[in-house]
């Protein structure tokens, strides 16, 4: 007679490998929404801008990266520079609007107008004969730079002046987005904003997973129920980051246009593709438009996303038309999906909080095929790697969870 197995208990963990489950409460701990703060977000590196969102000399954008005010700015020569957004004088800001241009003079502080140049070293004292006895000296008084990269266009800040270079963080994911926004010069003419009732996380998994798209109307017509959608493999590369192949979306099955002209570089006729970068970006190329989303954690539960549409610059007005056109068909403020992305995300949030729904099922395997959840058990690897936790038991002393952490092998499919 075989011994019947007792019924597992609902507080009791799934009955699971560790890597294939998800204990809820990390998306609403505070405790661990403030490890991730200081460890992913100040301590790794942030997506804040494309590069042509500052096209002149002196234009700049405020931004802010975990709580603290970043001023990012284009330099004499092009390059692109990242400040605090503090006077090294008495704290005053030194800029107060989100965008401007402030021209080749630099940067003036408005509370006694003290000035730097737009390298960040000091041009200005007020006065400067009352410093001349104890200083301090120009060169002591420069702003508070912070680490800046730029990889295709793409502008990313770093609040640790030791953190890994950004090609070896982006590891084989740079190659990949080197071919689609490397090769030719983009240009947003689209950004919008919204705050979801919802932990970042919970976002990100449905930026990146790919099973929900069974949520999507559109996406069940124009590529699960079609031909060839299981055919393709996911790429998972160290650190996090991850993305599958690209799919051909039939279009003409929800009656519109097929994308077929003007594709950016390294698309297919009507493809789609997805890059995530870890831990909060999302790089999504329709064919003829591309998409990119990044994300501040605001609190545990509450999320502001920001959503770039970019096209090639130099398009004719025609062409941009056509872009445009495309790109709000999907995406855009009403677009056919992000309503529908959002209200299953704060779904999940309102059942978290309030107790209803303690583990997430991340054990989905399918040889890497498009509905696997390797992505996401190799995201909450590097997760735990980086804050020092494990996603499956925020129970678990975090001095104990970080080394196990740290010394777990990582998860990469090139």
């Amino acid at each position: 007679m075989t011994e019947k197995t007792a019924p597992r208990r609902w507080e009791d963990p799934p009955r699971l490998p560790t890597t294939h489950y998800v204990d809820q409460r990390i998306y609403t701990d505070p405790a661990i929404f403030a490890e991730e703060q200081a460890q992913l977000f100040a301590g790794g590196w942030k997506l804040v801008c494309h590069e042509s969102e500052l096209p002149q000399t002196g234009d700049y954008r405020v931004l802010d990266v975990v709580g603290r005010p970043i001023v990012v700015v284009r330099g004499e020569g092009g390059e692109v520079r990242s400040f605090y957004n503090a006077c090294a004088h008495r704290g005053a800001e030194l800029v107060r609007d989100l965008r401007g241009n402030l021209g080749r003079g630099g940067f003036r502080c408005f509370y006694h107008l003290w000035g730097y140049d737009l390298k960040g070293c000091n041009i200005r004292m007020t006065r400067p004969e009352g410093y001349e006895r104890f200083g301090p000296k120009a060169d002591d008084a420069g702003l508070r730079r912070v680490r800046t990269e730029c990889v295709a266009g793409l502008v990313f800040v770093s609040l640790r002046e030791d953190v890994e270079p950004l090609a070896t963080y982006l590891d084989g994911m740079l190659s990949r987005i080197d071919k689609h926004l490397g090769s030719a010069e983009y240009e947003v003419f689209h950004h919008h904003s919204a705050v979801i009732n919802a932990n970042w996380k919970f976002w990100n998994e449905n930026n990146t997973e790919v099973y929900h798209e069974f949520l999507h109307i559109l996406n069940r017509k124009t590529m699960v129920l079609q031909p060839g959608y299981h055919d393709r493999r996911w790429a998972l590369y160290k650190n996090g980051h991850a993305s599958p192949e690209e799919v051909y979306s039939h279009y003409e099955a929800v009656g519109l246009e097929a994308r077929a002209d003007n594709l950016l570089p390294g698309m297919r006729p009507s493809g789609l593709l997805a890059l995530g970068v870890f831990p909060d970006v999302l790089i999504i190329i329709r064919g003829t438009v591309l998409r990119i989303d990044t994300m501040r954690p605001l609190s545990p539960d509450r999320t502001l996303v920001e959503w770039r549409g970019l096209a090639l610059k130099g398009d004719s007005a025609e062409v941009r038309d056509m872009r445009v056109r495309q790109h709000n068909q999907v995406w855009g403020p009403a677009g056919r999906n992000l309503a529908e992305d959002i209200a299953a995300v704060e779904s999940q949030q309102r059942n978290v909080a309030n107790g209803a729904s303690r583990y997430a099922i991340i054990a989905r395997e399918e040889n890497l095929r498009p509905h696997d959840d390797c992505n996401l058990r190799a995201y909450y690897q590097e997760w735990g790697r980086r804050v020092g936790r494990w996603a499956h038991d925020v129970d678990l002393p975090r001095a104990k969870a970080a080394a196990e952490a740290e010394s777990a092998p990582r998860v990469a499919h090139g």
